[in-house]
Parts: C-alpha cells; structure tokens; sequence
C-alpha cells in the first residue's frame, strides 16, 4: 500500500471511530442552526426547503484572519472550491475554481456579490502592479457569512456570470431592540516562508561546481585537469574576489515579516432601527524590503422600519489600501529570483560602501537588486466603495417589492520609478510611470414576490423581476524618462514616452421569474428562468436559460425511523449562459472589425485590421444536472450531505486562428467546443461528544474530472506557450493536460540526459528533437480535494486544527531550466546540480553531466520539470480562551477572549521531488487556467503565528 493510500485510509477509519462515539452521545446533541442565503429580489434560499448545492461559511472563519483577502479563507472549507494564489505578496490575484474550469478563456473564479452589489469575479484592474485582486479592498472582520453557490438551481437566478458558481458575501449588521454593544479586537503575526525547500549554493559550492563542469570538459576532450585546478580557472574566469559569500536573498529581506490588524465596532439598534459602525486597520509588513500592504475600512450598515409595511436597508463599504509592491515571475527585478541569477561570489556593497554595479556577473551590469528594491518602486494607491440601497415593501398581505440598486467604485492610482542610476533606470536616465484608472459598477434588481399558503398543505411562492448593470473603465496613463533630478516625478521628466488612454464599457439587462411550491412540507418543486442580453456579443446577444428542481424530505415521512433527524433527495438541471471574458477589460468589442492607425507610408496616413470580429459569436451554455441527498442521524449529532454532478459546457469560446495568409490578426474569439466537468462532493458533521465537553469534526471531499470534450476539429490541438508549451488543449483529454517528452534518466555509461522516443518507452535518445510528445494524463488541477476541521471545547477553552488536501494533479517550475540548468546556465544553481549530478564516481545521479555552456537538450522542457502536486496542508490550528463575564463588574467587559492562530503551519508532499509550494500559480495567464501549477518566483505563500485579543462591552 503506498503512502497515499495508508493516509485515506487512515481518515477513514477515524471518521468511523468518529460515527461510533456519536451512537454512544445519543442524547447529548445541541441544535445546528443553518443559515439562510438571500439572492437577487430578496429571493431566499430556505435549508428548511433545500434545492440546490450550497455551502456557508460563518464569520467565525474570517474575523482577525492574517490574510488580506476573504477568497484565501474559503481554502479547504468548501467541498469542490479549490484555490490557488499567484504569490503571497498581499493583494496579489487569486484563482478559485468551483467544480472545475468550465471555459477556455478568461478567469474561471466564480462571481462575487457582496450586500447585493455585484463585484465581478476578481479580476485584475492594475496598470502598473503585476497584479492587484479587488476582493483584497474587502475587510474579512466586516463579513456575517459567506454562501458559496454552485449548482444551476442555486446560481440561476444570477444568469449569465453565475456559471463558474457564485460567492454571495453578507456582511454584518445591527440587530433591532438591542442596546449598544461595542466590540475590539487586535491580532499580531509575524510571518515566514510557508514551503520552500530549493537549496541554492553557497560561494564554496558554486564554485566547486564551476570547477566539476571543467573537470568534465577536459575529460571528453581526453584530457586530465585537477579540481582545484579547475576550481581556480573557475574562479578567475567568474572575477571572484577569493572571500564573498553573498546570500543575496537575504539581503533583499526583513528578518521577518509582520501583520498588524486592529478592528473596532458597535452596534445595536431601537423598535424600529437598527445600525452597525465599524473601522479597521490591517498593515502588513511582507519580507521583501519596502514592501507594504496597508488597509483602512470603515463599514456601517443602517435598517430602517417605516411602520409594518417598508423596510430600508442600506449598506456601505470604503476601504484605501496603500501598496508598495515588485515586479514578479520571470522580470529581471522580481527580488525573488535573485537566489539564482547572481551567483553567491559576488558582494552587494563596493568597498567604499557603494552599490556593487560592475562585478556581479555576465549581462548583471547594473542590475543590483539590492539597489533595486532600496532606490526603485512600484505603488499603488486603491480606493474602493462598495454600496447598496434596499427597500422592501408589503404591498398587501403576501406580496412584496423589492428593489436593490448597488455601486461599486474603485480608484487605483500607480506610480513606477526607476533611479536614473541603477538597473533599467541607467539606460533611460531615469523613468517615471503614473496610470491613474476607475472601474465603476452599478446594478438595479426590482422585483415583485407573492406568496400564499392554502390549507396548510399547499405553500406557493412566486417571484418576477428585471435587472440592469452597467460596468465602466477608465484608465489614462503617462510616462517619461531622462529625469531632471533623480525623484519620482513625471514633471521632471524632459523626454516624454506615449501616453495612453481606454475607455471601455458594457451593459447587461435581464428578466427573471421563479415559482417555488412546497406540499404538505415535504416535496418541493422550483423553477426558473432568466432571459439575459449583454453587450459583448454579436448579432445575438440576448440568450434564454433556465433550471429546475426538485426535493423530498423523506424524514418527515412516518415510515422513517426516529433516528433520522434529516434525510432529504434532491435533484435540478439547468442551462446557464456564461460570458468568459466580460469581466476582463480590453476585450468588450471583440465582436467587431477594429482599426487602429499606424505609420505613413509615401506620406500617406494607413490603417491596420486590430481585431478581426465576430459577429456570429454567441453565449457559451453550461448544462448542468445535480443529485444530491442531505442527511441528519442521532438529533444532527452525525449530518452531512452528497452530491453528484455533471456540468458541460458547449459553444465553449477561445481563441480561433486565422488563415496565415489572411495577412491581418492571427485569431479572434469563435465558439469552438465543449467542456465537460463531472464529480462528487461529500460533506460531513460530526459530534462524538456533546456535552461540557464537546468535540466537534467538519469534514468535506470532493472529485472532479475536467476534460475537453470536443474541439472545432478532431485532432486540433493548442500547445500553451505560457507553461512552457508542456501543457495542452485537445478534444479527449484533461483541460490543461500536460503534453511533453517524457524523461529517461541519465545514461549511466556517458552522463548524457536521455528521452524515450514515444510513450511505448521501449527505446531511448539523448536528443529530445528525436522524441515524441506524450500525454501525461495529468493536468494542473487536482482530481480530489478534502478539508477536515476539528475541534474540542471544554468549558471556556478550545483547541481546533484545520488541514487541507488536494491530490492527483502536477506543478512545475517554470524557469528550471535556469535553476537547474546542467552548465547551460552559468548563474547560481540548486545544490542538485553539485550533488546529484553524473561523474564517473557517481553514474547513477538523478541530473546529467554538468558542463560550460552545455547545448544539450537534457535541461529543456520534459517530465524532468513535472512534480506531483499532491499534499496535505495543516491550514489552521487555534488554541482561544474566553473569560466570558468574569470583569463584566470591575471595568464593564462583557467578555475577553484571547487566542494563539498559526496559518499554513505545516505541508506535506507526497512527491519528496518536489521543492516548491503547489498551491502557487504565475499570473503570466492572466488568471486563466494555464496560471494553473505553474510556479515562476512569485512571492511564495506565507505561514503565520498569531496573538489576538477581542473584547466586548
């Protein structure tokens, strides 16, 4: 049995320990309240008359978390959500897939509603920073609960941007007859490298390793050298000053990094209003040298009775986050490849205390990073409103109006300068970059509801309304070089580059209408449909999609036994519109033929063809079916629910090539296939005690098999660029399948790298160029997922840990070729490269012979990169203390509660191969699937300990 299964198997066998000692609580059981979800119109998602496939997530998860952004916290604690982040830097994008990837385009998160306002899904809005995730403007302490949606039944009602599933986000509120209640609460963390076991070389190392590579010249030429010998030629050819030993990731760092968080509220509310104000402050300090990540929020929300019949509500959100950042992936500035494109043997500092410019190796001239993050940067200042007023009003007994119009606004202001003495900055004189963009989105639902109760068996409910959003960008930027003075003003400038501008803009109108009927309280049918019309497409825009569903609650049957506190079948379809890139900006016109002008020609002003259009674009529709059953045993003390699911995506859109001798664009979008998405989700709560002491277990598992199902043409097949052309797209396969050469080792006899010539690996060569490509049957998204919390509570303690999983998937990095590159590369190395690579004495090593300026193929792209995925993460461990009313008479606290958190503790990978974290991405994809597992130096993902106080009074 292989270590994998020994772990599986091991959970299960606790999760049964686990259902034995809730048969022997029988009777120690405590209520579980589920929450209610509010969706578009006030339509309600009722648990008591489940339909669809929903998971909430309750505050608890969210306040005083060390993360800048709410979508990190959801990791593991949703059955089929999987996340992964495009670097730990704070505010960074983020890439959530609910039940797999159903496009071939654009970002394949799921849409976000926070208070009814609909925020997009995501994407990224900056200019300048390499990347900036919207939801980071979002201040985790303000939220109540978090509804993660993922079926047609549940997502429906949101049309044409709910096929990726939907996050609806609430956030608190006052309660109506309660007396002024005030709330503060701080958190401290300091933070590290969460997983990172690449080991670079040190000075005595790489050089070594400089004289192992002669060593294996002159032995191919017939020739004998002596190490040191070689060591010496080495480190003459190299200018090395015979004493530095520079760590020059160390030298780009804080010692540590760390996250402040300070909340305060209050909240309360009289007969007929209630309100909630609250403020925050999160500053983190991340490792890199002059990187911040600081956040401001203040939230307040106001509910207002006038008299039986009209309520008002409204909600606003404003954060200011100030942000300096870097350059990331494979940019000469990211400070996180320094580890190896300077070489250890060359110092930081001249000996007069001067930047070292001139020595720090072949094409390094000038390019001292240390100056870099010291005298070069990358701001960026956001500003965000997120607003919502809501009225509901009886009409008459039973029939209700509502209307919802919601805002969201953000400013991002971005700043780039480049000291005219170092780096890039040296060439232009100095540079200066200022982008000034807006993003405004607005949204009104109105909608009509009745409902009527007859007889006390027949329960209808019927809603119909309208929605309209309306989504705008505006973005201007300037530039200019050869400074003035050496400071970061475009006034300085006196030679100005080509300043830009974009206005983009796109609109969506809809209709809706939905019928729920519930009879006796046990079977329960619902259906809806949406006509949506959004502007992006061509000739026909408007699209009609709709859903079904239908339950049983059998537990209220009389045949069931008493023990079954729930048991509930339930089962919907629907047919989902689904616009892939609307949500990413620079392509809301790509339904036309565009011209853009270009240079004279004999004097003559000329044109170019831009964007080919397509007007016979339409919707991609995402057909999905669910089968699912809940279940309640021993008074909830065992509860949880399964799920089985299909959903396929057809008229799928990508990218299309034209004809080469079209001689205009290369491509445009054209619907081109279909998309097949299948799985199983399982849930499950247990109590195996429930008394003073309790114990408490959530656990969730999840399979998915995302495959491309059918191309425009059979044996059409798309090599992504982005991944090193080692994932591809091709009707049969996994999405993002990788497509490489297949790696046979190292030849024992001559050192060389060798590649099987075919999948039938019965013959190999040291020559890739003479192999075949071969489908790997494993892509960068995992197949199984699993979360499981548990928690013990005695008295006024608790003690929970939180781990995570994700398995059956591969990673890679992206620049291996560099860090481990067998003397094609004369930068930095892993140690691998010294230790574990072939000579005469060591003829079994995993890496081939190193030598100078090697041509082989051997350190190209193959399976050599490929590294399985699969892990086990602890997420979370708590240890809290709550002192309830004990000061409640000497200083007025109602209660004090203080807590030790650590986050991303721990990681197990079950590939000991495998040196860096597989839950990181590269935003090279523009947060589309092939970021996917693809690792190129982004900040890495952090681990954490944190103290924290709450107090309330």
């Amino acid at each position: 049995m292989n270590v994998k299964l020994r772990v599986l198997s091991a959970g299960a066998v606790f999760f049964m320990g686990a259902s034995m000692l809730a048969q022997k609580k029988k009777s120690d059981t405590t209520e579980t309240k589920i929450q209610e979800v509010v969706l578009v119109g006030g339509v309600k998602l009722d648990p008591a008359v489940k339909l669809g496939s929903y998971t909430v997530v309750s505050k608890a998860n969210f306040e005083s978390t060390p993360v800048a952004s709410v979508d990190e916290v959801l990791n593991g604690r949703v059955a089929g959500l999987t996340f992964s982040t495009t670097g730990g830097d704070p505010g960074s994008t983020n890439m959530i897939t609910i039940r797999g990837v159903g496009s071939l385009i654009g970002t394949p998160n799921p849409l976000y509603v926070i208070d009814g306002v609909i925020v997009g899904k995501g994407s990224d809005n900056s200019q300048v920073m390499e990347s900036w995730n919207p939801l980071a403007s979002i201040d985790p302490n303000t939220i109540e609960k978090v509804a993660v949606l993922k079926d047609a039944s549940a997502t429906a009602l949101y049309g044409a941007r709910g096929a990726n599933g939907v996050i609806v986000i609430t956030t608190k509120k006052g309660r109506y007859n309660q007396k002024t209640k005030f709330n503060f609460s701080t958190d401290m963390s300091i933070q590290e490298i969460a997983y990172d076991k690449q080991k670079y070389m040190n000075a005595s190392e790489y050089l070594q390793w400089g004289g192992l590579m002669y060593v294996n010249q002159a032995r191919r030429a017939g020739q004998t050298l002596d190490m040191q010998t070689a060591i010496d030629q080495f480190a003459t050819s190299q200018n090395y000053d015979g004493h530095t030993d520079e760590n020059w990731q160390k030298r780009v760092q804080r010692n540590n990094s760390i996250v402040n968080t300070y909340n305060f509220s209050a909240s309360g509310g009289g007969e007929n209003t209630s309100f909630r104000l609250g403020g925050s402050y999160y500053q983190n300090q991340p490792l890199i040298l002059n990187s911040k990540f600081d956040r401001i929020s203040l939230s307040s929300a106001i509910d207002h009775k006038f008299g039986e019949k009209l309520t008002l509500s409204f909600v606003n959100n404003f954060t200011n986050v100030e942000r300096n950042t870097y350059d990331d992936g494979g940019a000469y500035r990211n400070p996180w490849l320094t580890n190896w494109y300077i070489a250890p043997i060359y110092p930081a500092y001249n000996k007069d205390g001067s930047y070292n410019q001139t020595n720090l190796g072949n094409g390094n001239e000038n390019f001292n990073p240390l100056a870099v993050q010291n005298l070069d940067f990358m701001t960026g200042s956001i500003k965000t409103f997120v607003s919502s007023l809501n009225a509901e009003w009886q009409i008459v007994k039973g029939l209700y109006a509502n209307s919802l119009l919601g805002v969201q606004y953000q400013a991002v202001d971005e700043k780039k300068f480049w000291h005219p003495t170092i780096a890039d900055g040296l060439n232009y004189g100095g540079y200066v970059l200022e982008a000034r963009t807006s993003a405004f989105d607005w949204n009104w639902n109105n909608s009509l509801s009745y409902r009527k109760v007859i007889g006390d068996l027949h329960d209808f409910q019927v809603y119909a309304g309208m929605e309209y959003q309306e989504h705008k960008y505006y973005a201007m930027g300037a530039q200019g070089d050869q400074l003035a003075k050496p400071l970061p003003f475009l006034s300085l400038a006196t030679h100005f580059l080509s300043p830009w501008e974009d206005r983009f803009k796109w609109t969506q109108i809809s209709y809706y209408g939905r019928l729920n009927y519930t009879f006796d309280g046990k079977y329960n049918l619902a259906g809806q449909l949406r006509r949506d019309g959004n502007s992006t497409l061509g000739n026909k825009k408007n699209g009609n999609f709709w859903s079904i569903a239908g339950s049983w609650s059998v537990a209220k049957e009389n045949f069931l036994p008493e023990t079954f506190t729930d048991l509930t079948l339930r089962a919907n379809y629907g047919q989902i519109g689904n616009i892939p890139y609307a949500d990413q900006w620079g392509v809301q016109y790509n339904t036309f033929a565009l011209l853009s002008p270009s240079s004279l020609y004999e004097n003559e002003a000329a044109s170019s063809i831009t964007a080919a259009g397509n007007k016979n674009l339409v919707w991609e529709v995402s057909k999905q079916y669910n089968l699912g059953l809940d279940f309640g045993v021993l008074n909830n003390n065992i509860n949880g629910s399964v799920d089985v699911y299909q959903r396929r995506t057809v008229d799928a859109i990508f990218s299309y090539t034209t004809a080469e001798e079209s001689g205009g664009p290369s491509s445009y979008y054209a619907n081109v296939g279909d998309i097949l998405n299948k799985g199983v989700e399982v849930t499950m709560n247990f109590k195996p005690f429930n008394k003073e002491f309790k114990w408490i277990i959530d656990a969730n598992f999840a399979y998915n098999k995302n495959t491309i199902e059918s191309l425009v043409e059979k044996d059409y097949l798309f090599m992504d660029g982005t991944s090193n052309n080692m994932r591809a797209l091709s009707p049969g396969h996994l999405l993002g399948e990788y497509y490489t050469f297949d790696w046979a080792g190292v030849d024992p006899a001559t050192g060389n790298g060798l590649f099987y010539t075919d999948a039938s690996h019965t013959a190999t060569t040291s020559n890739r160029t003479e192999a075949k490509r071969v489908w790997q049957g494993k892509s960068p998204f995992p197949k199984y997922t699993a979360g499981i919390k548990t928690e013990f509570r005695y008295k006024n303690w608790s003690l929970s840990a939180f781990f995570t999983g994700q398995f059956e998937y591969s990673v890679h990095n992206r620049w291996q070729n560099f860090t481990l590159g067998d003397g094609s590369q004369i930068n930095n190395q892993i140690t691998d490269a010294l230790y574990n690579s072939w000579t005469p004495e060591n003829p079994n090593a995993a890496n081939p012979i190193q030598l100078p300026n090697n041509t082989s193929t051997a350190a190209g792209p193959s399976t050599r990169w490929m590294r399985d995925g699969d892990h086990i993460r602890l997420k979370e461990a708590k240890l809290s203390y709550s002192f309830g009313r004990l000061f409640k008479e000497s200083v007025g606290i109602d209660n004090l509660s203080i807590y030790l958190r650590g986050v991303n503790l721990w990681l197990y990978t079950f590939d000991k191969n495998l040196t860096f974290d597989p839950e990181a991405n590269s935003n090279a994809g523009g947060g589309a699937w092939n970021g996917k597992g693809l690792y190129d130096y982004t900040s890495p993902i952090m681990k954490s300990m944190s103290f924290g106080i709450s107090l309330d009074f």
